[in-house]
This record gives C-alpha cells, structure tokens and sequence, in this order.
C-alpha cells in the first residue's frame, strides 16, 4: 500500500526583542499571524497546516482553528532558515505524512492569500523541473547582492547586479514553496535563506502589498492592502468552512432531551432590517420561538411572566436578574444581541447551570462612528441649530476643528480603538489615551499618548468613554472629575450609562463649568431626566449599535449562538471568565 504524497504549509511567527510584536500585532481586529494561517487554511490544494510558534498570543490565535498542529521550535535560538529545516525534520518524524511540496509563510506577511497559493502549487504540479515558486517583487532593492533577474524562459535567478541598475526582482516574504529534499540538503547551521529556493526557480511576480511588517508605519498599508482584498473587522474573503470552526465553549450535559426546545426573543426590533434570523429559526425543526410582543424593551416583572418555560433567551437590554432565572426553571442559554452584560446576573446564571453569550463585536464598528457624529455636532452644535431654525431663529454658531484640539480617549479596547483610527483623518493636536490593559505599540501607531486619567481631566477637550461598566467605572466621573476639567471641555458617554453622574453632569452643564456633553446611555431607560432641559446636552437613545449592519450582525449571531446549542453543538462566544470575575466585584 502506497502513501500519496502532501501539501503541508508551514506558518513561521516569534516574538522578537524589537519591541514591535510584529507577529501578533492587531490588524483589523486580528493578530498579524492569522492572515498567512487563513490563506494555508482555505488553500484547496493544501492538505495540512502546521504552526511553529512559542509566543502565547500567536498560540492563541490558532485556538479557533484546531486543524493547525503546532511544531516544536528548535532547542536552542536558531536562523529563520535552520528552523525550517528543524520543522520539516520534525512533521517527517512525528507525523504519518509524506511530504510533497512545503509552503513556507510568515506571521508577519499578512498580504498573502489563498488563490496565490494555490497557484504556486499548481505551478509546481505542472512543471516538475522546478525546485521552487516564489513571490518577488519589482523594486528598488537596498541589497543588490539579494536582487534577482528574470530569464527568458520566465524563471529568476540570483544575479549580482551593479549598483546603479533601478529595478530589480526581489523575493518578498510572502511565499515561498520548495520541495522538502531542497530543504533536506541545506547545510546545517546554514543562515542563507537563499538555500531554500535551489537554482531552478519560477517566480510569481506580485506587483502590490506590503511583503512583511517590520515597522509599525508599515501597519496602515497592510490594512489598506486587507481592505482591498476583502479582509474587514468582522469578516474575509473566504467563505465559512465548518471544519475550520471551533467552539470556546464545550458542554455535552444539561442539554434537554425535548423534540422542540422553546425561544424567546426579548430584544425588539428583531429580524425587520434583514429577516435572516428569523428565516433560519422558522427553518429549525427542533425549536419554536416566540418575540416579544409589547415591542419596547421589557421590565423585570414582564421578562418574568414571558420566560417562566422558556429554554433558551434572545436577549437584549432588559434586566435578566437573579429573581427572572429563578421564575425561568427550564433557561439553560441567554444569547446576548449586543457587547453589555451588566443586564445579566452572571452569578446567578453560573449558579443555575445557564450558559450566556454574547457578540462583543458586531456593534463596535456602529458605536465608534455615533461617537465620531458626536464629536462633529458638540464642536459645530449641528443639531441645535437645526433645532432654533426650525423655530424660525436664523442663528450661526462659532464652533472648533478637532485639529485645534486635544482628544482624550478612556478605554481602547473594541470601540476605543477604532475611534482612535477615525481621529487620524482629523489630526487632532494631541490624543491622549488611558487603559487598563494598554497597548503601546498602537499607541505609537495612531499618534497617541498614554496617560492616566486625571492628566485626560484636566487637559483634553473632548472626552470620550469606552470602557465596561464595573465598580471601577461606576461612576467615573462625578463632581470631582468635573472640577478638575476645563470649563471649555465637552464629554461624550456611549459606552453604559451609570459612567457619569448625571446629577453632577447636569449641575456642571447648567452653571457652564463645562460646555457641552453628548450621551447616548443613561442609568433609566427610556430617559426622561433633567438633562433633556439643557441646550448643551446633545442626546441620543442608546443607539450605538443602530446601523443597519450592525444590527443584523448582532441579532444574526446571537440566533446562530441559539441554534448551536440546539444542535448540541459547542458554544462559539460564550462570555469569557474575566467578566464573571469583573461582576463578582461589582457585588461584593
């Protein structure tokens, strides 16, 4: 019996002492290493995908992949060129494959996809002559000795070309794929990468992208090169393969035996931007569903009387307390349509054996653009003037440029990160930024400051807050943030209410001891409080995540996360530890 030969693509990603995490650093939402993973992944004519890694957050990144197998990594610090070689020797010994040809990618080369590797492996099918296809690139090379001259038999070869030629061939780091007894008969201890590719080489010239990241101003062009090719925040070019996927969480023991499990959707409006979520509940045989019926967002008493036989909740805002799961004896899953879960007893579900999810993504890109609508209407008061002219006052008001301006950001995880990215086409005079869990290096990217608090009190302009509600935040600013601010300064909050004092808010809006806010979230919702008295409070009604993408996101994700458990499979975005840790000490 004869073993066929295999494709195996090889991802190679290290931290480095840099200080730049240039393997895992995050590009549209994704750590940098994740873009080679995907092409190898969705590649059809690989057949295996290995990862050679010892950084914790590379390793991460594979978690939702399990078909990638990690490589061990040489015993000791080796060249980039020994560790391919360790790595094939490796895969040759502990698994049962025979190797045909081996991809070689990068963690740090995200501009790569799935149709180039296909066709370099195609290449290398049709033409077995060849020792190697590799991606080059036509530029102005700072080492002449690496440039590369192309044959007229459409093959490259390495050439020593004199300094004043302008254009040559260069490898980028974007693919390489060879045949592993090239790899076999490199010289041990050789660091010459040029080994791996042999003398018979076909190039597959690629004519834009950035071949690797080495410095962080690289960042922006890669995205842009992403963007282009169909990469987003929340989704890629690539369509969703099921053996691709993994759970976050498994659990193969409270599921009800029930033909028909019960769903109810508290969360209103449901299914009218797009009715996918709906359709593919009315699909599921083993489900009936019901939605809330009064259309407003339900009050502890009335989510009670709704949820008493209900076995999995849609939820949105309304309270999902301690008292609702105790009427609600057959809950066993609250899928959250939004990011928020200071709505949900995470205790008590924990306590009761029900699981809770969420979708801490879908609404980020909509609340960061309300904040950015915000932040133009506080400076040019757009929508009081419209107000006065409709009252027949003919009144133009002189405003701010966010140029002039110092923007201080609190909290730069999903939301504050991309308000960040918005602000550069702005160029404020400073950007001043406070976190928890800092990051540095897209802090050196996007031109921003880290600072603490108090310094964003006391010398931005505009205040933007992006951070979970949690006794630490609740409230963050009272009446002594306020007295520490200018009196020229302006809040925006459309992160959860409770963030600001509103009696302190209202009191400091009123005596002009700041000019203006914008708030999207309030403690009481729908909000009727004093603040809707003042001019110099721009309000909306907890809209963020009310664009129409968005929207359907959410709700479409969350009814996903319902049918996974009804087809017994595992949990895709169950809430992570951290906020069941974060809620346990809000209450005690």
């Amino acid at each position: 019996m004869t073993t066929s030969k295999k494709n195996i693509a090889i991802i190679f990603a290290e931290e480095d002492s840099s200080g730049f995490d240039r393997n895992s650093f995050s590009l549209l939402g994704r750590p940098s290493a994740t873009y080679p993973i995907l092409a190898a992944l969705h590649a059809k004519k690989v057949d295996h995908v290995f990862l050679s890694s010892k950084t914790p957050a590379i390793l991460q990144a594979i978690e939702p992949y399990p078909s990638v197998r990690k490589v061990q990594r040489g015993p000791k610090k080796l060249s980039l060129t020994e560790e391919i070689k360790f790595a094939l020797k490796s895969i040759s010994q502990e698994h049962d494959i025979i190797v045909d040809n081996v991809v070689i990618l990068l963690g740090n080369s995200p501009c790569v996809l799935s149709q180039m590797i296909d066709t370099a492996l195609e290449i290398m099918d049709d033409q077995g002559d060849i020792d190697s296809v590799v991606s080059v690139e036509k530029m102005r090379g700072h080492s002449p000795s690496s440039a590369m001259k192309l044959t007229e038999n459409n093959r490259v070869e390495f050439n020593h070309y004199p300094e004043q030629e302008h254009y040559e061939y260069f490898m980028s780091c974007r693919l390489v794929i060879t045949r592993p007894d090239i790899i076999s008969r490199i010289p041990n201890q050789s660091k010459d990468h040029h080994a791996l590719v042999g003398k018979n080489i076909h190039p597959l010239i690629q004519e834009e992208g950035i071949t690797d990241i080495d410095y962080i101003w690289q960042v922006p062009q890669a995205e842009r090169w992403l963007r282009m090719n169909g990469f987003a925040e929340g989704a890629t070019p690539y369509p969703e393969q099921k053996k691709f996927q993994a759970g976050m969480t498994s659990f193969t023991d409270e599921k009800t035996d029930r033909e028909r499990l019960k769903v109810f959707i508290s969360t209103v409006p449901f299914g009218e931007i797009n009715s996918l979520p709906v359709d593919i509940l009315e699909k599921e045989t083993r489900c009936e569903f019901h939605i809330n019926p009064l259309g407003r967002k339900l009050k502890e008493e009335e989510l009670e009387e709704f949820i008493e036989d209900v076995d999995i909740l849609i939820a949105g805002t309304e309270p999902v307390t301690r008292k609702v799961m105790d009427k609600a004896k057959r809950l066993k899953l609250i899928s959250r349509v939004g990011i928020g879960l200071d709505s949900v007893d995470l205790i008590a579900a924990r306590e009761k054996g029900i699981h809770v999810s969420y979708t801490p993504d879908a609404p980020a890109p909509a609340v960061a653009e309300l904040t950015m609508g915000h932040m133009m209407n506080l400076n040019r008061s757009i929508s009081l003037v419209d107000r006065k002219l409709r009252e027949g006052i003919w009144q133009r008001i002189m405003g701010e440029r966010i140029s002039n301006q110092t923007i201080g950001i609190i909290g730069t995880g999903r939301v504050g990160a991309r308000v960040l990215k918005h602000l550069q086409g702005f160029s404020p005079r400073r950007i001043l930024v406070n976190d928890i869990n800092p990051t540095p290096e897209q802090y050196e990217l996007l031109n921003a400051e880290l600072v603490e608090k108090e310094t964003i009190y006391r010398e931005a302009d505009i205040i933007s807050l992006h951070v979970p509600l949690t006794p630490l935040t609740s409230p963050l600013i009272g009446f002594t943030e306020i007295e520490m601010m200018k009196p020229n300064v302006s809040l925006i909050n459309t992160a959860r209410g409770g963030m600001i004092d509103e009696k302190a808010l209202y009191e400091a809006l009123k005596n002009k001891k700041i000019r203006a806010a914008a708030i999207d979230v309030f403690m009481n919702e729908p909000y009727s409080g004093e603040l809707a008295e003042l001019d110099n409070c721009f309000l909306t009604c907890h809209m963020g995540s009310c664009s129409s993408d968005c929207r359907f996101d959410m709700e479409h994700l969350a009814t996903e996360e319902a049918l996974r458990y009804i087809r017994n499979e595992d949990l895709k975005f169950s809430v992570p530890d951290d906020e069941f840790k974060m809620q346990e000490m809000r209450t005690s």
